[in-house]
């Protein structure tokens, strides 16, 4: 009797031991999904702009929208179109000196989570009395949902 209840305790202790490791097996499986895999853009390029035809409308555009090749031909007629998918536009300042950087991208399932960071000028550097506009225009491979963060 006593050796039957040993074999019913350890077979519940295997048993609990099983399920721990399949609950952490899981876990370990799901996170992995979860991993966000940095990307870097095959065109970059970031400036400022005065012209108030620019930034009058300003926030993210992509190739989709009517005003992309206009706010790409404002900056410069010249540049390839086909270049670029993603334009971010910050809000306008009322000065120059502003600086916009791309620190990363991230793509997390089909998001992309695009991280800029924008710099004040210091506050004795003489800059322009301007209103301007920081933008950066960006080639990114399959860009699908995209989310931006300033910094």
């Amino acid at each position: 009797m006593q050796k039957i209840q040993r074999i019913k305790v350890l077979f519940h202790f295997f048993i609990k031991k099983l399920f721990s490791l399949y609950f952490l097996f899981l876990i370990s499986c799901t996170s992995n999904f979860n991993q966000s895999e940095e990307i870097k853009p095959i065109n970059l390029i970031c400036g400022s702009s005065s012209k108030v035809e620019f930034f009058k409308k300003n926030g993210i555009f992509s190739e989709s929208d009517k005003d992309f090749i206009d706010k790409i031909n404002l900056v410069d007629k010249n540049l390839p179109k086909k270049d670029f998918n993603f334009i971010y536009i910050s809000e306008p300042k009322n000065s120059g000196g502003y600086v916009l950087e791309l620190i990363k991208i991230l793509k997390k399932g089909n998001k992309h989570q695009i991280y800029f960071k924008e710099t004040k000028p210091s506050k004795n550097s003489k800059n322009i009395a301007v209103i301007t506009a920081t933008y950066c225009f960006l080639k990114i491979n399959k860009l699908d949902d995209k989310i931006v963060f300033i910094k």
